[in-house]
């Protein structure tokens, strides 16, 4: 798990604090006081309020002129050149145009290090999100999925690990045709980047 996992999305509705609440009965979601993004930042931990022993923080950032958003937008369009499928870096380039808010969850590694719940509490919160809002998911130094939560598109450089659910994208008729890709199998890992379907067995 990178330090910052994000949702990036098109829908700018409010999601309710409560809707995230309730995604974590083992652990506790509370609204923190930060300048300039009041009502936008929560804090996960076991218990509300405990500053001390935070698991996670998020941040809604809008994205319009002249807002951080816009300008992780503008990074993440020039980044795609990094990394493929070139096909899936065409698609998020329309995509991120078209983006409204991004949720920056990030997670602070001592937290979670050797505490399996706090990784669960963490997706629980994200897949919260991601079913008020949908989206796509962007994963520091690891890439892009699509609205599915398919990997779609890895940087060239990163060395990812385990298997994932995966698709390609067919521009042909816009529909993504989903797969398992094995990151372990270099030969699938290059095979992908190509924006081709790995084939069986590696």
């Amino acid at each position: 798990m990178g330090d910052y996992l994000r949702l990036l999305t098109v829908d700018d509705r409010d999601v309710p604090l409560a809707t995230l609440q309730r995604a974590v009965p083992f652990g506790a979601i509370w609204s923190v006081d930060h300048p300039g993004m009041l009502g936008n930042y929560l804090a996960i931990g076991p218990e509300a309020e405990d500053v001390h022993h935070v698991w996670a923080t998020i941040e809604r950032n809008p994205v319009g002129p002249g807002t951080l958003g816009a300008e992780e937008v503008a990074d993440f369009i020039d980044g795609l050149e990094a990394g493929g499928p070139a096909s899936s870096s065409r698609w998020l380039g329309d995509y991120m145009e078209s983006v409204r808010e991004i949720y920056a969850i990030r997670v602070y590694p001592d937290a979670i290090r050797g505490r399996p719940e706090v990784v669960e509490a963490v997706y629980a919160v994200r897949a919260a999100l991601r079913d008020t809002v949908g989206g796509i998911g962007q994963w520091d130094g690891h890439g892009f999925t699509n609205e599915d939560d398919r990997l779609v598109w890895i940087n060239a450089a990163t060395r990812l690990k385990g298997r994932v659910d995966a698709a390609l994208l067919d521009e042909s008729n816009g529909l993504w045709l989903p797969f398992e890709l094995d990151l372990d199998d270099p030969r699938a890992r290059a095979a992908f980047l190509r924006g081709e379907r790995p084939a069986a067995g590696g």
